[in-house]
């Protein structure tokens, strides 16, 4: 039995980690939690995101993801899209899987206050992903973690699945 896959997709700062904890403590299965930051905690210390050492770190989580659900895992996906090109290699990796792909997003303004409160994040960085994420992207859902709470967008995810 494969299991389940939700993708969240949004810029940095849009609230995806918070959103998919939020998602594993109300979702009446198990989902494991596959984020992009964990990848890229693969990497050497000091390695820089996007860094030409690994090309493929996106389709690397998408076939992990794959995996992952075939061997009867569900998971949730906290990911940044490059636009349509991620969307395409989700795409294909997870045909035949049962995958909701959900659109995170936050006004520019916001996101760039979160990042200076976060304190973690380069200044600037959901500025410079904000016009290419969603780019070409088709959705099955669509949150706005502004204007609700994490629990509200999960609960819309969690009643969409039904």
């Amino acid at each position: 039995m494969k299991g389940n896959v939700i993708v969240l997709n949004g810029t940095s700062s849009s609230g995806k980690t918070t959103l998919a904890r939020e998602l594993q403590s109300i979702l009446p299965e198990v989902y494991l939690l596959c984020s992009l930051d964990a990848f890229w905690d693969m990497t050497p210390l000091g390695m820089p995101a996007g860094s030409k050492n690994f090309p493929n770190m996106k389709l690397a989580l998408a076939k992990s993801v794959r995996a992952l659900a075939e061997t009867g895992h569900n998971v949730i996906v906290d990911i940044v899209f490059c636009g349509q090109k991620t969307g395409t290699e989700l795409a294909k990796e997870f045909a035949g899987l049962n995958t909701k792909i959900v659109k995170v997003e936050c006004p520019l303004d916001e996101l760039s206050k979160r990042e200076i409160a976060r304190g973690n994040r380069t200044i600037g960085l959901a500025k410079s992903q904000y016009e290419s994420v969603h780019l070409g992207v088709h959705y099955d859902l669509i949150v706005d973690t502004l204007i609700h709470s994490p629990k509200q967008c999960a609960e819309k995810i969690m009643d969409s699945m039904h």
